[in-house]
Formats: structure tokens, C-alpha cells, sequence
């Protein structure tokens, strides 16, 4: 009797540890998951200022706002087109345009 409490109790531990570990790899999985969209955010934030940041420039040396294809000319700005969408909306010369970047999935 004492042979088969023994087995129970080690089966029962057995079990109680495979639970631990699994909810211990979900865990880990979903902050993993979490923590990549979240500098995948900064990331697209980072490639927004960047845009802006230029446009702003341009518009204090220029005196107006320049089209998108511009700014990638002559400021600088890198665009990837395999890993973002971009929209640059011009309104007016004097107004800041409408900028936005999407990540592609």
C-alpha cells in the first residue's frame, strides 16, 4: 500500500511539473511575441519622425513643404519599400503634409 502512495504522489508531481512547464513556455512565447511588436512600433514611429523631421527642415530652408520623392532626394531619407508602406499627403505648401508609415506584414 505504501509502494502504490509513493507511485501516486511521484505521478502527481510528475503532472503538477509538465503544467508548470508548459505554462511557463506559453509565457515566454506571448512576452516574446509582445516585446517584437512593440519595437516594431518604435521602429515605424522612428521612420515617421524621420520623414517628418526632413519635411520640417526642408520647409525652414525652402520655404515651403517638398513632395516625398523630394525629401528621399535631397534629405536624405532611406526608404525600404519591401518592409513599409508609405503615405506623404501634401494639402498645402505651408502645411504640414499628412504623414503616415505602415509596416508591411
Amino acid at each position: 500500500m505504501n509502494a502504490f502512495k509513493n507511485a501516486r504522489f511521484k505521478k502527481s508531481w510528475l503532472w503538477i511539473l509538465m503544467v508548470l512547464l508548459v505554462v511557463f513556455l506559453v509565457q515566454s512565447t506571448v512576452g516574446i511575441d509582445g516585446f517584437s511588436q512593440g519595437a516594431s512600433f518604435e521602429r515605424v514611429k522612428t521612420v515617421e519622425d524621420a520623414i517628418k523631421s526632413a519635411a520640417i527642415q526642408c520647409y525652414a530652408i525652402e520655404g515651403s513643404y517638398p513632395d516625398f520623392d523630394y525629401l528621399v532626394e535631397n534629405y536624405g531619407i532611406i526608404i525600404n519599400e519591401k518592409a513599409y508602406f508609405y503615405h506623404y499627403e501634401i494639402i498645402a505648401s505651408n502645411i504640414l503634409p499628412v504623414i503616415a508609415v505602415y509596416k508591411k506584414w
